[in-house]
């Protein structure tokens, strides 16, 4: 039995740094934009999830129409193609009470797992060993949905620029960063 050794010859290609650099410059552009103009921002995030939902119902609607006629998979289909269209439309053209609704649902769930998690830090401290972490995290989570629950348009506008920007924010320091880093490696390795 004779083995056979394969070489295989791969070429290692650098990491641009300056890609780093310009994606988190840019990042960091949209970040204290969201936070300048958050109802801009809201409105923009809103009238996208609008045309998101439209696109998911038409691909609903085409899967029904190819669907064998009176299959009940294809009546699901059609109706969930039909609201979805109605709704994505309703985001695009009232994209303030689409986003009201949005922050609605959201509000419910932290309402819920906020209540979940305090009655566990309250009531069955045997689960973690952090009951004050969790009861914190509980409490805050149900304030913070009561407060979107009862101000949705508040919530909204608070939601958009925390995620979007604060997050953008972040994530452009964290690119940054890679990027001055990678940058410097790649010094090291010419130099050395």
């Amino acid at each position: 039995m004779s083995e056979e050794v394969i070489i295989v010859e791969t070429t290692f290609h650098p990491v641009k740094w300056g890609s780093f650099i310009i994606r988190g410059l840019i990042a960091l552009i949209i970040g204290i934009l969201v936070l300048i103009w958050t109802n801009i921002a809201e409105q923009v995030v809103v009238t996208l999830i609008g045309i998101l939902i439209i696109i998911a119902a038409i691909l609903s609607l085409v899967l029904a129409l190819k669907s064998p006629a009176g299959a009940s998979r294809s009546v699901v289909l059609l109706v969930v193609g039909v609201l979805g269209l109605l709704v994505g439309i309703a985001a695009i053209l009232r994209p303030w009470v689409a986003a009201a609704g949005l922050t609605v649902i959201i509000a419910l769930l932290m309402l819920f797992f906020g209540f979940i998690d305090l009655t566990i830090a309250i009531f069955h401290p045997e689960y973690t060993k952090h009951q004050l972490l969790l009861g914190f995290s509980g409490a805050l989570s149900v304030i913070l949905g009561g407060l979107f629950f009862f101000l949705p348009a508040l919530g909204a506008v608070v939601l958009v620029a925390v995620y979007l920007g604060i997050f953008a924010i972040i994530y452009g320091i964290l690119s940054i960063a890679v990027g001055i880093t990678v940058r410097k490696e790649q010094k090291d390795v010419t130099a050395g």
